[in-house]
């Protein structure tokens, strides 16, 4: 008979049994207690599933061929490029956007020639080896003072205070210099004319966040490059490149504008302070009289080195050098670039300098090339430009956090140019790409005047069409603070 009565109740289930007297023969005791409980089974079954996914995730019969395992890594490549633009999405959500002014009031009558971005100046290159290009010099002037080795020992306990000296600085730009003047009408001399830190600062351009601008003036198929009157191109930038942006508040002695003047000021002060007095050690004459001081001024001693650099058939490069002093190295004359940085607040920089310096100079170091990685790498362009032996690297900090009028000297370091730019992952043969990707941009304008701009919020270079008479009158001006 059948085992289901689906008459019974109307309802059709497996519950309505009856025994077939033909099973019974085949009926066996069945043991009812539970299995012993494994030790670590929980572990066990968890392990168990996850080698199930892995086999269901990897099948054994899928393609094992180059196409599929091809296009298996192109999959990956995606997912981890979407995992890591969540990341910075997340990471970025609740950071406070700072929106920077221009260096340049622009004007809604000038025309934009030319717009690169940073991205792809960052892929030039050049081999000044490969191509046979050594700078010749066309000149030397000034004098040289000696450098005061007591100030290489100099630690934070053994502070020196930061004086403030009273000697002019000139830094004249290339239109005011009479030397690269008489250098241009000279033929064969240059196409373009510029100083060391307008060359630096369109080599380091990709490491650049804060805006600048340069005045480009062609004529007779001569490139002059030149600061305006009033721009802020002389101010050194502090924190430029810290992952947390600095305010760009006027009043704030920690804002954008008051941090880049009291560092300006800090970096004179020690480059001269860290110099023998003329009374005590003759400075050395580095060549002809120095061509912007004029007789009884109390001027700071510097080098000046005018040299070129062939690019191209079309492209000479003449530029005006800066040397900072001269020290007495394995018995021979070390010509030095001297420059320092200024730390304001360590809570904001990360590190304290005082109680690190000495034991971890290396996170200092680090720290600095993640925060000033712009400013350290124009400062080292500089130091190659010039040929200088080495660089004398000072760390100036406030005397108190709150107080942006009085600082101490902590600590003098020294490096190898070319020591240097390697550590802060700076090649040559990419400063000479970008450079002269730029300048021959330049050189394809026909004559007239041109602005070259750095976007102050965005990774791009811009070529503006200005007036003839553009920058000589007020109306392109920023107001500049006093000195501190």
């Amino acid at each position: 008979g059948n085992r289901y009565n689906p008459s019974q109740g109307g309802v059709s289930t497996v519950f309505n049994f009856f025994a077939n007297n033909e099973d019974e023969d085949t009926f066996h005791l069945v043991d009812n207690k539970p299995a012993p409980r494994q030790r670590f089974g929980g572990r066990g079954r968890f392990n168990q599933q996850r080698f199930q996914r892995r086999d269901q995730a990897q099948p054994a019969d899928r393609d094992q061929g180059v196409g599929a395992v091809r296009e298996r890594s192109r999959q990956q490549r995606i997912q981890s490029k979407k995992q890591q633009q969540w990341n910075t999405w997340a990471f970025n959500r609740d950071r406070n956007v700072i929106t920077y002014n221009s260096s340049v009031d622009i004007r809604p009558d000038w025309a934009v020639l030319e717009q690169v971005q940073l991205s792809s100046l960052s892929k030039s290159s050049f081999d000044m080896v490969k191509a046979k290009v050594v700078p010749e010099e066309l000149g030397s002037y000034g004098n040289l003072r000696w450098f005061d080795k007591s100030f290489d020992r100099v630690t934070p306990k053994l502070e020196r205070e930061l004086l403030k000296t009273r000697k002019m600085a000139y830094n004249p730009t290339a239109s005011d210099d009479p030397v690269l003047q008489e250098l241009a009408k000279k033929s064969g001399k240059g196409t373009v004319f510029a100083t060391d830190a307008m060359v630096a600062a369109i080599m380091c351009s990709s490491r650049s966040v804060y805006g600048w601008d340069l005045v480009v003036t062609k004529s007779h198929g001569q490139i002059f490059l030149d600061k305006r009157d009033e721009s802020n191109f002389d101010l050194l930038t502090v924190s430029e490149t810290a992952q947390d942006p600095i305010s760009d508040d006027k009043d704030n002695i920690n804002g954008v504008p008051m941090l880049s003047h009291e560092s300006t000021n800090a970096n004179f002060n020690y480059s001269q302070q860290v110099l023998a007095a003329n009374d005590a050690e003759k400075p050395m004459a580095f060549g002809k009289p120095d061509p912007f001081m004029s007789a009884g001024e109390d001027a700071a001693t510097v080098g000046y080195r005018y040299r070129k650099w062939q690019l191209s058939a079309e492209l000479a490069l003449v530029a005006r050098c800066e040397l900072n002093g001269v020290v007495e190295s394995k018995g021979a004359n070390a010509l030095l670039s001297i420059k320092a940085l200024t730390e304001f607040d360590s809570k904001v920089t990360g590190v304290d300098w005082r109680q690190k310096i000495e034991t971890q100079r290396g996170a200092v170091i680090a720290t600095e090339l993640k925060n000033n990685a712009n400013k350290l790498a124009k400062w080292t362009c500089c130091a190659l430009l010039a040929g200088a032996d080495q660089m004398k690297l000072g760390f100036v900090s406030r005397t108190h956090p709150k107080d942006p009028y009085n600082h101490a000297i902590i600590n003098t370091q020294t490096y190898k140019p070319k020591d240097f730019a390697a550590q802060i992952n700076l090649t040559e043969a990419n400063m000479w790409g970008v450079f002269k990707a730029v300048a021959e941009m330049c050189l394809k304008l026909d004559d007239g005047k041109y602005l070259l701009v750095k976007d102050p919020n965005k990774p791009i270079l811009r070529m503006y069409e200005v007036p003839p008479d553009s920058f000589n009158d007020d109306y392109a001006k920023e107001p500049l603070m006093d000195n501190m």
